[in-house]
């Protein structure tokens, strides 16, 4: 979204997905945030994502993203829509920064906007990404995505996401997710590339469906709120 972090906010993320099986042994894809907010309309953010075993032996896969975000434009936080320029910048060799050619860039656009569905309980929100890839001199043609949330009362979140929406010789990727949050707990599904047909496994008769349904759960903890209230006492 084009909404960053805020001044002095700090969110540190963790997750790990089942990524499947090489020889019997599981293989598990876990990924560790870090996004800091050095003003109000500034962001910066580190990613490490990292194949480990099923023991939690690491594997040599994994990737390291730096991200980059300014609110360009923001008169009010609702009605009329919010601007930030990003960039995403990711290693090609080794988890290396030292020579842009080994640097795949990732430049956007994002434009937000936040409506309140007559209460600030029921808030519908709108996000659509003009984005870029960059690398050795050479950029891609430029694609458009868009995203909808829709929050009731803090507890239910139901989100739409269309990628790709110019991209004439495929069909865009739409996912879809549902979440219910009670206080620090929130379970959800998503269903990723929910409207691709099947594609061929190789094997006459036998096709896989493209479409990926995953179902998670997640504790978010505000260490903000927690040591606030320490220091109270």
């Amino acid at each position: 979204k084009a909404v960053p972090a805020g001044k002095g906010n700090i969110y540190l993320a963790a997750s790990a997905q089942d990524a499947g099986t090489i020889e019997g042994d599981r293989l598990y894809l876990t990924a560790a945030t870090l996004a800091v907010g050095t003003s109000d309309d500034v962001e910066f953010s580190y990613t490490r994502r990292q194949f480990i075993w099923d023991d939690l032996d690491k594997t040599d896969l994994s990737m390291d993203t730096y991200s980059f975000k300014a609110r360009i434009f923001h008169m009010t936080d609702s009605i009329i829509p919010q601007v930030a320029l990003g960039m995403n910048a990711v290693s090609l060799d080794n988890n290396e920064f030292d020579d842009a050619e080994d640097i795949l860039f990732n430049p956007y656009l994002a434009a937000t906007i936040r409506v309140p569905l007559f209460t600030e309980k029921a808030v519908l929100s709108a996000t659509a990404v003009a984005e870029s890839i960059y690398n050795e001199g050479e950029t891609s043609d430029i694609y458009f995505s868009a995203g909808a949330d829709l929050a009731l009362f803090d507890t239910v979140f139901l989100l739409a996401e269309v990628q790709g929406l110019n991209k004439d010789d495929e069909d865009p990727v739409v996912n879809l997710g549902a979440k219910v949050k009670v206080g620090w707990v929130s379970v959800g599904v998503a269903v990723y590339n929910c409207i691709e047909e099947d594609v061929s496994t190789g094997d006459p008769g036998f096709d896989n469906d493209s479409s990926d349904v995953r179902a998670y759960a997640l504790v978010e903890v505000p260490l903000g709120k927690v040591f606030s209230k320490k220091n109270d006492k």
